[in-house]
């Protein structure tokens, strides 16, 4: 994986801060309509997503040269909302657990505390857990429905793990720089404000770049994986 290639590729785009600015200003329109039911936040969140899958898309086929046209929004809100399908799918285990000890939490907090504390920090060590793995495995399930276009494909939950566990390095990677792309996506709020709109779409274009690019790697024949090792 070539992981400067991934926080870099944005800047190789001639309208790079166009394609910035307009994912700024859909993330901003997002929040501040989002006291309507959060449709209008959930429709921003789409877009980038959907924006996302299209990057993934591009990688994957060897198109690396340049960001895609802000077009055919239609199709990126239907392909976002399918990304924010497959992360709900992956988090229901956490929000089944949490619905089924929360009960059981409040109940036992006055008359024994002992219990509701226990509950707890079972609830608070499987959430942490679930999310870390859920972190690992999701950038390959991911991918794979961007590349086939197919969102059954990415619950196909055998070969999804399989292809984590058979490239866990790569996963992990992959994982540790979605950190740190998260990281710089929310920079901007800590250090100007408002400048989170600008840097939260950048964080998602490289978190697609690598997401790609851990798909390819993990997919790619071992004689050419190796070749494009020794290029790198």
């Amino acid at each position: 994986m070539d992981i400067g290639k991934s926080f870099t590729f944005v800047f190789e785009d001639d309208a790079w801060i166009t394609k910035i600015l307009i994912a700024a200003a859909i993330l901003f329109l997002g929040v501040f309509f989002s006291w309507l039911l959060l449709i209008p936040l959930i429709l921003a969140v789409a877009l980038l997503n959907g924006y996302m899958v299209e990057i993934i898309r591009r990688v994957v086929g060897g198109e690396v040269d340049a960001l895609p046209e802000w077009d055919n929004w239609g199709d990126l809100i239907s392909e976002g909302l399918k990304v924010l399908i497959i992360q709900i799918v992956y988090a229901l285990p956490i929000i089944i657990l949490t619905g089924c000890l929360i009960i059981p939490i409040v109940a036992t907090a006055e008359n024994a505390e002992g219990l509701s504390v226990f509950l707890g920090v079972v609830l608070s060590c499987f959430t942490v857990l679930w999310a870390i793995a859920a972190t690992i495995v999701l950038p390959a399930a991911t991918a794979i429905f961007a590349a086939t276009g197919e969102l059954a494909a990415a619950f196909r939950f055998g070969e999804v793990f399989a292809l984590v566990r058979d490239n866990l390095s790569t996963y992990l990677i992959t994982l540790v720089m979605s950190w740190v792309a998260s990281f710089l996506g929310g920079l901007g709020g800590v250090v100007c404000g408002l400048g989170s709109f600008l840097t939260a779409p950048y964080g998602t274009m490289v978190t697609g770049h690598l997401y790609a690019q851990a798909y390819v790697a993990s997919t790619a024949p071992p004689a050419q994986a190796a070749v494009e090792e020794e290029v790198e």
